[in-house]
């Protein structure tokens, strides 16, 4: 017995040793790096070609950045270069793809841009007629094969809204309805950052507002009721803030006047989620 007692109490010392001993950086596995997907935003217009977004290797953007001073040349564009690279980045089959995609661009009249959120691909712009709008989405056929869903929102100027000439103030505040009610402006969770989709939609409302430059313009941010009434007032002035500065950037010189409503002034008083993001919009008022 005393024999045994001795054994134990050896094995347990030999134990209290080992885990003295161990090494620390043994004691648990490394914690996986934070990979983020990689994005594109390319757009054109008043002469500019901007790209920005994330890709994972300066190769990748060399690339695209060849072949869009190339568009640029073509088209007398000048090209922004807004691109970050990061090796946290996911790489992606339609980053190879992008060089050929961007004559696309070249096609569209005024303006145009192409956006990948690593989802879906986003083409939004005008074109002459209906053969241009096909060698278009025949270009963009490969991305589908790459795991990228195409969202087309390419218009045909035949079947553009007409000039301001022949358009009154309460037709084209409609037509601004229907574009805000078919998609909001987007912007990052709590904060007051557009996103690239909702970038697309104002490039939408630039178009119908430049018919109307000395209209003067309300720009009310509305949030939904979760948060407190004085952070959701200035949340939805922040974002009121960020529309007036994209348009006033892009050269619209209507005179805009912001506010802020917060929550008080909710479309609906349902709690669902989709009741919710109903409630948390822009809205711009003539």
């Amino acid at each position: 017995m005393r024999r045994a007692g001795v054994l134990t109490g050896g094995a347990v010392a030999l134990m209290l040793l080992g885990a003295v001993c161990l090494p620390r950086h043994l004691s648990s596995p490394p914690r996986s790096a934070i990979v983020t997907p990689a994005s594109l935003h390319v757009s054109f217009e008043q002469g500019s070609l901007v790209l920005r977004g994330s890709l994972p290797t300066e190769r990748s953007k060399t690339t695209i950045l060849e072949q869009a001073h190339a568009l640029a040349a073509k088209t007398r564009m000048r090209v922004i270069d807004q691109f970050t690279v990061d090796q946290q980045v996911k790489t992606a089959a339609w980053v190879d793809m992008v060089p050929q995609l961007l004559p696309v661009l070249g096609v569209m009249v005024e303006r145009g841009s192409i956006i990948i959120d690593g989802r879906s691909l986003l083409v939004n712009g005008q074109v002459a007629g209906h053969r241009e709008k096909a060698e278009i989405l025949q270009a963009l056929a490969p991305v589908i094969r790459a795991g990228l869903r195409i969202e087309d929102r390419v218009v045909i100027a035949s079947t553009a809204a007409p000039s301001s000439a022949t358009v009154p103030l309460s037709a084209l505040q409609l037509l601004l309805n229907q574009v805000l009610a078919k998609s909001s402006i987007e912007f990052e969770p709590k904060g007051a950052m557009i996103t690239p989709k909702g970038q697309v939609v104002l490039d939408q409302i630039i178009t119908l507002l430049r018919r109307a430059p000395d209209t003067p313009i309300e720009i009310a941010g509305h949030t939904d009721v979760g948060g407190e009434a004085e952070y959701n007032m200035q949340l939805s002035r922040r974002r009121a803030e960020a529309v007036k500065q994209y348009l006033t950037s892009h050269g619209l010189p209507n005179p805009f006047t912001v506010i802020g409503y917060g929550s008080t002034r909710p479309l609906t008083q349902g709690r669902s989620p989709s009741s919710l993001h109903r409630n948390e919009r822009i809205e711009l008022l003539m």
